[in-house]
């Protein structure tokens, strides 16, 4: 994983080859802080919060939902599919999931997750709680930090 001009890519030089190699998934920070953003009632669990995230990791294009098994949530987070479950339903009872059947061929497959929701809510709580140092995130620079 070099850069355009031979050097190591950020991801390599922090956590080593072996690591970068694996990949990354892009997770806003504002999911990783949601708890202490919303009302107490609709707080996150860890595992609810895992799930989330694991939800948010496997979403890797805009147009097309993830759609990670129960098995394979339970795996990648150490819980069993019935804690997965039981997370899944919470989130879709406060609106940051929604559940979509899938079929290939006639056969039950794996739900999608349609995350519009937490979408929306990240949305609203960036916009109430705005970021006093934000990432440049390789769009236009607006025109006040351009000096103009």
């Amino acid at each position: 994983m070099e850069t355009a001009d031979g050097s190591k890519s950020d991801m390599e030089a922090k956590w080593g080859r072996l690591v970068a190699q694996r990949g990354f998934a892009q997770i806003p920070n504002y999911l990783l802080l949601l708890n202490q953003f919303i009302a107490e009632e609709h707080r996150l669990t860890p595992v609810e919060s895992l799930v989330a995230i694991h939800l948010a990791a496997s979403w890797w294009k805009k147009d097309t939902l993830p759609f990670p098994s129960m098995l394979t949530l339970s795996r990648r987070i150490g819980v069993s599919e019935r804690q997965v479950q039981r997370a899944i339903n919470k989130l879709q009872k406060i609106g940051m999931v929604a559940k979509v059947k899938r079929r290939r061929a006639g056969i039950i497959e794996s739900n999608a997750y349609d995350l519009s929701g937490l979408v929306g809510l990240l949305t609203a709580i960036a916009e109430q709680n705005p970021n006093l140092f934000p990432r440049n995130t390789g769009g236009a620079t607006p025109p006040e930090e351009a000096g103009a």
